[in-house]
């Protein structure tokens, strides 16, 4: 039996009239993408430049050992307090706060670094009404400057809560913990997510710089 023919040849997109559809899927879409996938830049000509990507690298090392940590704990508490509630037929509610305190951790903890890795929810109605390089690349430096100032928006209300928690040094319920324990999460969340988002546009700013480089080269070589 003859087996079906596959072809390797690249997916173009298809046409409706004067109208293109493009695939969703960044990895199989053919319009150009920025070349990093993520807000740290993939190298920097300068020292300084180097030195801020290794500090950077700490950083998100000591930000993934926290996530992974509070996970695993968070796991542990949960199957203790399973044995201690059926099997043991003791429940101890202060297991409940501490879950809660490493549940608020990895959730601000992974929102800056979903916005690091640049796995937010964002759209991809641009690239289906817009195909000049330079025009795409604009409006994503545009969103991101919106997305980092919505985040110090919301920010400065949940640091100020969380001062304020903090200022008036509030203990939990049962543990007898500071509450600036759990409220501290939102400061480091927003402040990671800020800082990738900083980041982010920089990296944008960068990629129009050079695409209107390049297209000015082009454009001069004609």
């Amino acid at each position: 039996m003859q087996e079906p023919h596959v072809s390797t040849a690249p997916v173009q997109p298809e046409s409706i009239g004067k109208t293109k559809i493009y695939n969703y899927d960044p990895d199989l879409s053919q319009h150009p993408l920025p070349p990093h996938l993520s807000a740290i830049p993939d190298k920097e000509s300068t020292a300084l430049g180097r030195f801020l990507i290794r500090f950077e690298q700490v950083l998100n090392w000591i930000f993934r050992s926290l996530m992974l940590c509070a996970g695993l704990g968070l796991a542990f508490l949960m199957f203790g307090q399973i044995i201690m509630r059926y099997v043991l037929e003791s429940p101890f509610t202060g297991i409940e706060e501490a879950a809660v305190l490493l549940g608020v951790w990895i959730y601000f903890l992974g929102m800056g670094y979903a916005t690091r890795e640049r796995e937010h929810i964002h759209g991809g109605v641009v690239s289906l009404m817009v195909s000049d390089p330079v025009k795409i690349s604009l409006i994503r430096l545009a969103g991101s400057i919106v997305s980092m100032l919505a985040a110090c928006i919301f920010g400065y209300f949940a640091c100020k809560y969380a001062l304020f928690v903090i200022e008036k040094g509030r203990m939990s319920i049962n543990l007898q913990w500071p509450r600036g324990l759990w409220s501290g999460s939102m400061i480091v969340g927003f402040a990671m997510m800020v800082g990738y988002f900083l980041l982010e546009s920089i990296n944008e700013y960068r990629d129009l710089l050079r695409l209107r480089r390049t297209r000015q080269q082009r454009e001069c070589t004609l």
